[in-house]
């Protein structure tokens, strides 16, 4: 007998016959690794090329014990690819798969739908970071 749990999940990773309609029992899964916490700020980091796991981590405001946890989660669920460098001091960087960059288009629309439900206070401005890259960015800001 199959759990309805083991049932979303294979409907998360499973695509749907053409014309199928997705109901929310079907959605669940996916629902919920977009509401695990920090998933979409580190998604949305590395789409803007973000890699390495201290900027990830000085990025978010973000400890690195939590921020490994959830890397390593996003490398399990095959959201991320982390690579190891052989240099010194060692690099660790950090990519998405193209499962990961599928969710480009899902963290924009959020991002609009926070500027447009919560306005100017819904932004985070992040300045210069990282040997000077600049990035203005969009976050749902979750409590």
């Amino acid at each position: 007998m199959v759990h309805s749990g083991e049932q979303a999940a294979r409907a998360f990773y499973e695509l749907p016959e053409a014309g199928a309609q997705p109901n929310h029992s079907d959605c669940s899964a996916a629902y919920h690794f977009l509401g695990t916490r920090w998933n979409l700020q580190i998604i949305s980091a590395l789409l803007d090329g973000y890699t390495r796991f201290t900027e990830i981590a000085l990025l978010l405001n973000l400890n690195s014990r939590i921020l490994a946890e959830r890397l390593n989660h996003l490398e399990i669920e095959g959201i991320v690819i982390r690579q190891v460098r052989n240099q010194i001091p060692v690099r660790i960087d950090y990519e998405l798969t193209v499962k990961g960059q599928a969710l480009r288009e899902v963290v924009s629309e959020i991002q609009k739908w926070a500027m447009h439900a919560g306005g100017p206070e819904a932004m985070e401005v992040i300045g210069e970071k990282n040997g000077g890259r600049h990035a203005e960015r969009e976050i749902l800001q979750i409590g």
